[in-house]
């Protein structure tokens, strides 16, 4: 195997059986690549490498594969096996509320027009400075529920970008943080993405999102 067949930085993949899919993390599109699974071996990071110069070379026609080893590798946090627990708050507090118009603030910053790469950037990027307790914890199952109550007075609540996107603006203004995840599934191909805790979703159900293969973690 040449050692220098490697996908682009910006390129993720996800193995579907005996079909690949790749993310161009750059640009938000998805390429599928049926029965090309056994053109792929694990390489160094943890990411994969082309076995077939000369599926490389048209995957580096289009700009998805290079010469340069990738700087980072791919960490992966668990599967998703548990739903977020139910929460015992009330009504929204008016901080929850303030926070709520705040995150949306981001979204017309940092969301609306902007490219695919940009949001996450974002996501990678805008770490809380001071981290609250990282666990699936009662503050959290809180927090995720006043967000649930302010969402319906959102545009495009049910996008799961959006809302993700937004989710996680919110849940860091209070300090915490999550995992933004995509995952793919194929015949007929559908992308979807969620926030997770550890193994634990924090904005759709486990025994859906359980249904895609992850192909990126932000």
């Amino acid at each position: 195997m040449n050692a220098g067949l490697h996908l682009a930085e910006s390129i993720h993949a996800a193995r579907l059986d005996a079909d690949m899919v790749l993310l161009d993390a750059r640009r938000g599109q998805y390429y599928c690549l049926p029965e090309a699974a056994d053109a792929f071996a694990p390489g160094p990071a943890g990411r994969l490498v082309v076995t077939d110069p000369g599926l490389w070379g048209d995957l580096r026609a289009l700009e998805l594969a290079g010469d340069i080893v990738p700087s980072c590798g791919l960490d992966r946090p668990p599967i998703a096996a548990m739903d977020l627990p139910p929460s015992r708050a009330g009504s929204v507090s008016l901080l929850d509320r303030w926070d709520g118009l705040a995150s949306y603030g981001t979204m017309l910053r940092r969301y609306y027009g902007r490219p695919f790469g940009d949001l996450i950037d974002v996501a990678r990027d805008r770490r809380p400075i001071s981290m609250r307790d990282p666990g699936v914890s009662d503050a959290l199952v809180e927090r995720v529920a006043a967000f649930r109550q302010l969402l319906p007075w959102a545009p495009f609540p049910g996008v799961c970008l959006y809302r993700s996107f937004m989710l996680l603006a919110f849940l860091r203004r209070a300090g915490f943080d999550a995992t933004w995840m995509f995952g793919v599934r194929t015949w007929p191909f559908e992308a979807h993405c969620w926030l997770q805790v550890e193994d634990t979703v924090l904005d759709d159900l486990a025994e859906r999102v359980g249904s895609y293969t992850p192909i990126l973690a932000v």
